[in-house]
């Protein structure tokens, strides 16, 4: 393989932030774990998040390239004093995608329930790349088996960013699985209970069903307007402490129509009342001190941004989120 150092941004292989690439059985313990979910088979407008993970990783390059080039003196937040360096191979690798079945839901669920499940139980931080947002459900799926696995007993929270709630039982159209349902499948997780769930993003004109059903079952909803009126990072607090009431992590699912699509027009599913940019960084950061144990990014759709901006901003989301992780030095215990 060509030296990362010498290769331009539109040459050799695209991995995230150029790491390299391993089998998910090879992940070194503790790194972050990138995987790609090409799937959009469940989505119901705006068909494209298939190619998600690709255009996440192809923009990530000229991040790399940025990180390649300030060397041991990194770049500097100076808001927060965080600083971000090229991660070494033992703080990120890259999986690749898990195979897909376009016309199998069912063995694609298990498809990348199985892959997350081997980086959980080698140590690994799962991130999975969507994908449409059904991905989210057998990447939770399988983060929870290995945790069960490893400690019988645990508890997972589990926070929903997102323009809508995902909350639906069963579609008249595209059934139990699809982009609409994903978190209510979740929710019939063995070691997840809705009383530990939190939803961040949510706006009016929202399923009366989906509502009743989480408020019933003692769910926390926030709006888009409670980011603006209580603030972002409140906001991303409470949600945090509701889902972290007796668990053990939380496992975090992010869809990028949280941002209002004026900002970020790679989605499926247009939103016209959403937050900025700057507030989802803001909710991330507050996020990212808490337990988080595995992460999902979803829908973002590049054909429909030929600007590519959207795409780099997932790659500055991903870099937030995975922070703890990949710089501990911003972090200390």
């Amino acid at each position: 393989m060509a030296r990362s150092d010498t290769t331009p941004t539109f040459a050799g292989f695209p991995t995230f932030l150029r790491a390299p690439l391993v089998r998910p059985d090879e992940v070194p313990a503790d790194a972050v774990a990138i995987s790609g979910a090409p799937h959009d088979s469940t989505h119901t407008s705006r068909l494209g998040t298939r190619y998600g993970p690709k255009g996440i990783r192809e923009a990530s390059l000229l991040e790399a390239d940025r990180l390649l080039v300030a060397g041991e003196h990194g770049l500097i937040d100076p808001e927060t004093g965080d600083r971000r360096f090229q991660p070494s191979s033992a703080k990120l690798v890259d999986v690749g995608d898990f195979t897909m079945y376009p016309t199998d839901i069912l063995k694609t669920t298990e498809s990348i329930a199985q892959g997350v499940t081997h980086v959980v139980q080698r140590g690994g931080f799962s991130v999975c790349l969507g994908g449409d947002h059904y991905i989210s459900y057998p990447s939770a799926l399988g983060y929870c088996r290995a945790v069960a696995e490893q400690n019988p007993g645990a508890r997972i929270g589990y926070i929903h960013i997102d323009h809508h709630l995902d909350f639906e039982y069963d579609n008249p159209v595209w059934g139990k699985y699809n982009h609409g349902s994903n978190a209510r499948r979740i929710s019939e997780i063995d070691i997840i209970s809705t009383q530990n769930m939190a939803w961040i993003g949510v706006p009016s004109g929202t399923g009366g069903e989906q509502v009743e059903t989480i408020s019933r079952n003692g769910g926390a909803i926030f709006t888009a307007d409670d980011c603006h009126e209580l603030g972002a990072g409140e906001v991303a607090r409470r949600a945090a402490e509701h889902a972290a009431r007796g668990c053990d992590a939380i496992y975090l699912t992010i869809d990028i129509d949280f941002i209002d699509t004026g900002f970020f027009p790679a989605t499926g599913s247009v939103v016209n009342d959403a937050i900025t940019p700057s507030q989802m960084i803001e909710v991330l950061r507050v996020l990212s001190k808490y337990p988080i144990g595995a992460v999902d990014l979803v829908e973002v759709s590049p054909r429909i941004d030929p600007s590519g901006r959207s795409m780099s901003m997932s790659t500055e989301l991903l870099q937030v989120i995975c922070t703890p992780r990949l710089f501990p030095a911003n972090n200390p215990v």
